[in-house]
């Protein structure tokens, strides 16, 4: 009887453990999956010069890096917003393939996605956190090719 109880016991302990990594691991697939619409709709809202939504994206204290040849150059997220705004920057629809995508831990995140255009090739590497339910941009680094 007590062999049984035991046995009972460590066969639901092992059953549990399973249960809860299978959910776990399920749940990074989604969050990883977030993190790649983010990434995409991120680089949508500037194709389609949308500020506004570009705004609800990026966390205000945000600094993006831009790699141009062999300047580096670095934007506030107010000052890409404007440029969004005024159609400086954005404005050509890009194909977007994503290179990578992980959770670093808990709520930050990175993500690498490539958008190319008929004239260029932005490689972007998006930092983001968890914030609300909702991923949001709190790093952009990016290097610029003519294609």
């Amino acid at each position: 009887m007590k062999k049984n109880l035991f046995l009972i016991t460590v066969i639901t302990g092992i059953i549990t453990v399973v249960v809860v990594f299978t959910l776990s691991a399920k749940g990074d697939i989604l969050s990883e999956n977030e993190l790649r619409k983010t990434a995409k709709k991120f680089v949508k809202v500037v194709d389609d010069n949308n500020a506004e939504a570009l705004e609800k994206m990026l966390h205000p204290q945000l600094i993006q890096y831009v790699q141009l040849g062999e300047d580096l150059i670095p934007f506030k997220a107010a000052d890409l917003i404007q440029m969004v705004a005024d159609k400086k920057i954005g404005g050509t629809p890009r194909e977007v393939t994503f290179e990578s995508s992980t959770i670093v831990r808990g709520k930050t995140a990175s993500v690498v996605v490539n958008a190319v255009s008929h004239e260029y090739d932005f490689m972007y590497q998006l930092s983001m956190v968890e914030s609300e339910g909702q991923w949001l941009i709190v790093g952009i680094l990016v290097d610029i090719q003519k294609v």
